[in-house]
């Protein structure tokens, strides 16, 4: 039987090449939010669906991170900080907030905002890595992530990178893009079971896949709901609360079949459907959304 001494070699080329992988995945996400960082900052006030889309998805955030109740001056960290307006609703509620951000022009919103909202004093931001956090293990009482997963090329590693930080008893609260989201189950391009077959029905139908290079969106994921439970738990968290949100404006062939007024209306009946918990549907919103706990022990 080989062991890792006796072959040192063996599996190298496939961690050099994973490592290759990440590094081009994560140079073409940053470039994203450098180029569009303005756009990620304003889309809380769009007036369409996905704007009432983010608003909702904030506001379920915020409740259940009130119901923590924890105490003044605990430590908290928000991953991808974005335009900063979870930043700031954290030192709000009295966190001490560290914010990271893969794409420095990000990081100037956040600190924009939090002057503007005059909070600066309880916020320190830096440039970091989902993949691998530069703090010392058992810091923070609250580790947030939110719109997130969808754009790291290793959830699983992020979110064991996420429970190594938290401290015993603490929570982490991430989202993720639902890879069974009612828009792509009613969209025969977008189902899920279709998608290792794209790109050859793209050829059959003379349908040419959207080159990322030339796309205003770098690669994306989407994963299911099971593998994201499976992750919390290798990572040694316990799930507390979990529910999906957002429903955008459905497509067929990824054109729009509804207009403006009636995406709005209809993200708002499947949203309270959701929120009582009706079965089915209360697994179909568009983002993923999880509350676990580091038990202590």
């Amino acid at each position: 039987m080989k062991t890792e001494l006796e072959s040192p070699a063996d599996g190298l080329p496939a961690l050099e090449a994973s490592n290759r992988n990440g590094a081009e995945h994560q140079a073409k996400v940053d470039a994203h939010f450098e180029l569009h960082s303005t756009g990620w900052r304003d889309v809380y006030h769009d007036n369409g669906v996905e704007g009432a889309i983010y608003r909702k998805r904030l506001e379920i955030i915020l409740e259940w991170i009130d119901k923590l109740a924890t105490p003044a001056g605990e430590k908290a960290l928000e991953i991808g900080c974005g335009g900063g307006r979870m930043t700031v609703a954290l030192a709000q509620r009295g966190y001490n907030v560290s914010a990271i951000d893969s794409a420095a022009n990000m990081l100037a919103i956040t600190r924009q905002h939090a002057a503007n909202m005059k909070v600066s004093e309880f916020i320190s931001t830096n440039l970091g890595d989902a993949h691998a956090l530069n703090f010392p293990n058992q810091t923070f009482a609250l580790v947030v992530a939110v719109g997130v997963a969808p754009y790291l090329h290793s959830p699983r590693n992020a979110l064991a990178e996420m429970a190594r930080v938290v401290r015993p008893d603490g929570f982490v609260l991430v989202t993720a893009g639902n890879r069974w989201r009612l828009g792509h189950l009613v969209d025969p391009w977008l189902f899920p079971a279709i998608q290792p077959m794209r790109s050859v029905l793209g050829k059959l139908l003379r349908r040419p896949e959207k080159s990322h290079s030339s796309s205003k969106w770098p690669p994306i994921r989407f994963d299911s709901i099971r593998d994201m439970d499976r992750w919390l738990s290798n990572a040694g968290l316990t799930r507390i609360k979990t529910t999906t949100v957002g429903f955008p404006a459905p497509t067929v062939f990824e054109r729009m079949i509804v207009g403006s007024r009636l995406a709005i209306k209809l993200n708002e009946s499947l949203q309270r459907l959701v929120d009582h918990d009706v079965p089915g549907i209360k697994w179909a919103g568009m983002d993923y959304v999880v509350l676990a706990k580091k038990l202590a022990g």
